[in-house]
């Protein structure tokens, strides 16, 4: 008989023993035994669900996890600022009929928040010109030769920038200069007490921000959603549907944009994030997107979406064209209403991220070789001039992973160094780059607290790491290989059982600031190992209880570690092994993916 989910069963322990394979400490998770119970009266959950959430959550998140609504948890737009200025920018140019384009970034959140603009207005029957630069010629953010090019060609003089924008002070005194009219939407830090000259600039990290901390937690994606339900509510009011003889755009269709640009640009799953990755995962599942249903298919997708699809699967192959193709593929694809062009789009994306595999395969080593000579250090500070561009972000994010520290990775540009970084809880990447800035070793960067961008001199290097010396010094934490937080102790019996696949359904979505919960599972005999894909093992292992029982479990990224070779070995000893969990449902069956996070041999 398979073991019931109760507390007694899912035991909890104090500590966790000797080193695992990766180095990080294995902790176990305690929760306050007073909000459990709060938690099972409250919400009518069992134990395990109780205490998966308690480890996870505070009180006041609760109602958040357990009744993710749109209606009761939407933050009131008129805490956006600037919103009136820019909803009736919006509203001038759909009156007057002038034509109107939205330049976004480069990657899945600027493409997402572009499509927003594009699908909201046609719903107007207003057209909009989508613009993405060009990231190997153009760079980051808004330049006057994009501008003057579109009020050239496209006869464009009205704006709506989303994803960037903040830093663009000079670019916006042109285009006034030009009379071209600009609305900015962005989520990056801005730099000092004053921002750039616009008709509107909606950035709750402006200094003068009043409103609710929760606006500073949104992507671009999810400002420009906020924004649009403003449009709407303005729209309605002063008759603006009427005077067009249109419909009210149904925003809510809208959000499998929102969720895919919350989950792929790494926001908290926390508050109104988590509620649109929930309802925009039910949206995604309904096929609504013609481009999306396209790109689920070419990424083999045969289930119901779940927010790893977002992450690992839709987001490379959106961001693909930006890194080693067409920046503008992915919001044509997620723009479009045409299936002939979405299945195009969608298989020319695929083919340029399996192209951005290969090359990122290869500079990895390079960048892995130089880190290796860094790990004394608190940080990683990796460059080559040959390094390509458009895959320095995920190098930095792999590395981070692997090292647990703050990484940057650059290379060359028009004799500059130019590059990604991305941080560890506890180190804001974002402000550790603006402060930089003012100290005059860096010529430009920005970001947010986990990812930022960054260019400099040769000549600024050494000053720069100079500045990252000190800076870690005084402000990092003292230990950077964060733990492994472990939520109970379980067994594979336990882990298939119905119960468990009810209380996965409740508790997730997982991600950002809303961690996969982990499970030990001790004394595991494998089995069998087969290796797939790029480093990644496939076991199949028992337990010692039930030995004719084998169960598959997943490992990434492992095949070049010695840890990777001595499972391949078939070790006969048996191992503790941490487990997390991806639920799958299939033609109405669910079951669970088992990935293996880290193991400690016995």
């Amino acid at each position: 008989m398979t073991p019931s989910l109760s507390s007694r069963a899912l035991q909890i322990h104090e500590n966790a023993g000797p080193l695992s394979h990766t180095g990080r400490d294995w902790l176990f998770l305690s929760a306050c035994e007073r909000y459990v119970s709060y938690l099972k009266e409250r919400y009518q959950v069992n134990d395990l669900t109780a205490r998966l959430v308690a480890h996870r959550s505070v009180i006041e998140e609760a109602e958040e996890i357990f009744a993710p609504f749109l209606r009761t948890h939407l933050p009131d737009p008129s805490h956006l600022p600037d919103l009136l200025k820019g909803v009736r920018h919006l509203e001038d140019v759909v009156r007057e009929k002038r034509p109107l384009a939205v330049w976004g970034d480069y990657d899945v959140d600027g493409a997402c928040a572009s499509a927003l603009i594009v699908k909201y207005c046609e719903g107007l029957n207003h057209p909009v010109i989508p613009y993405i630069p060009n990231r190997f010629q153009e760079g980051y953010g808004p330049n006057i030769e994009g501008f003057r090019m579109l009020r050239d060609v496209h006869h464009i003089q009205d704006l709506i920038v989303v994803d960037c924008g903040s830093t663009s002070f000079e670019v916006m005194i042109l285009a006034r200069e030009y009379g071209i009219r600009v609305t900015i939407i962005d989520h990056h830090q801005v730099p000092g007490v004053n921002h750039p000259e616009c008709v509107a600039f909606m950035n709750p990290k402006r200094l003068d921000y009043t409103g609710p901390e929760v606006l500073k937690t949104l992507c671009a994606g999810g400002l420009v959603f906020l924004y649009l339900v403003g449009v709407n509510r303005y729209f309605r009011d002063a008759g603006v549907f009427t005077d067009l003889n249109t419909v009210e755009p149904d925003l809510f269709s809208l959000l499998d944009l929102v969720a895919l640009s919350t989950v792929c640009d790494m926001m908290p799953l926390r508050g109104i994030n988590r509620v649109f990755v929930k309802q925009g995962l039910k949206v995604l599942g309904q096929r609504k997107n013609i481009g999306l249903a396209h790109l689920m298919d070419v990424s083999g997708i045969r289930e119901e979406p779940n927010a790893t699809h977002l992450g690992y699967a839709l987001g490379p192959r959106i961001n693909a064209g930006g890194r080693v193709g067409n920046s503008t593929l992915g919001v044509q694809l997620i723009s479009t209403n045409s299936t002939t062009k979405a299945l195009d789009i969608a298989q020319e994306l695929s083919v340029l991220n399996q192209e951005r595999q290969q090359i990122e395969r290869a500079t990895e080593q390079l960048a892995l070789a130089q880190a290796l000579k860094q790990e004394q250090k608190a940080y990683l500070f990796l460059w080559d001039k040959t390094w390509h561009e458009g895959v320095l972000g995920i190098i930095a994010g792999h590395l981070k992973e692997i090292f647990g520290k703050p990484t940057f990775v650059l290379s060359e540009k028009n004799g500059m160094l130019k590059g990604s970084s991305r941080s560890v809880s506890g180190v804001d990447i974002g402000q550790l780059i603006h402060k930089a800035c003012e100290h005059g070793v860096l010529v430009t960067g920005g970001g947010h607290p986990m990812a930022g961008g960054l260019t400099l001199r040769f000549d600024q290097i050494a000053p720069f790491r100079e500045f990252l010396e000190h800076y870690f010094e005084s402000c990092a934490p003292t230990k950077t290989l964060t733990p492994l937080n472990i939520d109970m102790i379980v067994s594979f019996a336990q882990l298939n059982h119905p119960d468990f696949l009810d209380v996965w359904e409740r508790v997730g979505p997982f991600g950002a600031d809303y961690p996969s919960p982990i499970f030990m599972v001790k004394r595991v005999f494998v089995r069998h190992v087969t290796s797939f894909g790029h480093n990644h093992l496939r076991l199949k292992v028992c337990s010692e209880e039930s030995p004719s029982v084998l169960y598959s479990v997943v490992c990434f990224r492992i095949t070049d570690k010695p840890s990777g070779r001595w499972l391949l070995s078939l070790p006969k000893e048996p191992i503790d092994m941490l487990l997390t969990v991806q639920m799958s449902r299939k033609w109405g069956k669910r079951y669970p993916n088992f990935i293996m996070e880290d193991f400690r041999c016995l």
